[in-house]
């Protein structure tokens, strides 16, 4: 009868150990995300600011995620942070008047806010009043660097 209970207890291990390794190896590590994702929690983190200061919500416009999508594209294409040109927004999107934030190397939602709000020119664009539109884009570069987005609108 003792000799069963090693047996036993060394299955119940051995059985432990490959569930936990099946885990890790299913499991998305924290720090994992989508674009679609980082672009909605920026969104949203921009709106909490906006709110907190009183301002009016930013909506969606696809014309202005799309320039955003595209600039974020581009830059991790390029490995490289960069503004693109906002003559194309206005006169694409019909807009009287248009700005944009970039950033990369940014892992949260939380860290890219905290750090464009730490910018004086950055912070204008994300609490200026007039703006009534936001557009957000994320993508991340073939090393694994994430490159942001954000392109604000009126009509």
């Amino acid at each position: 009868m003792l000799s069963r209970i090693p047996l036993l207890t060394t299955t119940w291990l051995v059985t432990v150990a490959v569930l936990a390794a099946l885990v890790l190896t299913l499991t998305p590590p924290a720090s994992a995300k989508t674009a679609a994702g980082f672009q909605g929690a920026v969104r949203s983190k921009t709106n909490e600011v906006r709110v907190d200061r009183d301002l009016a919500k930013l909506g969606k416009n696809a014309c202005v995620q799309k320039f955003a999508a595209r600039q974020a594209r581009r830059m991790a294409k390029k490995e490289k942070m960069y503004h693109q040109d906002l003559g194309a927004v206005l006169k694409g999107c019909s807009l009287s008047m248009a700005g944009e934030n970039v950033a990369y190397g940014y892992t949260s939602a939380d860290a890219v806010m905290k750090g464009w709000m730490g910018s004086p020119g950055h912070r204008a664009n994300i609490v200026k009043k007039r703006y009534r539109l936001l557009g957000v884009g994320a993508r991340q570069s073939e090393s694994g660097t994430w490159y942001l987005a954000q392109v604000f609108g009126r009509k």
